[in-house]
């Protein structure tokens, strides 16, 4: 892979921006990061993992251990409503879900 591999770049900007989070997290400023940047990272994220996830190229656990169980309830609960999806429309799409069993 050479230095120009998209995906080498990726992961160079996911270590920067996961240094850059904890920096928000630990000043306390995250109330201060514009909802469209916010928006604009959980869209690429998703797109990235629902597209891994679907081509068996992820493991069972998308989060890292150090993310509260509230933390990912709080983001799962956001995504629901996003999408007008309810609990019985999450259990459907569960059992459907590679990681299931």
């Amino acid at each position: 892979m050479s230095p120009s591999d998209p995906v080498v770049e990726l992961a160079a900007v996911s270590g920067e921006l996961a240094r850059l989070t904890d920096e928000v997290l630990a000043s306390g400023a995250a109330a201060r990061v514009d909802p469209a940047d916010l928006r604009r990272l959980v869209t690429t994220v998703t797109r990235l993992y629902a597209v891994a996830e679907e081509s068996d190229a992820t493991d069972d656990n998308p989060l890292a251990e150090d993310v509260a169980s509230t933390d990912a309830v709080v983001l799962a609960c956001a995504l629901l409503r996003a999408r007008d999806l309810n609990p019985f429309d999450l259990a459907l799409w569960f059992g459907r879900s590679r990681v299931a069993g």
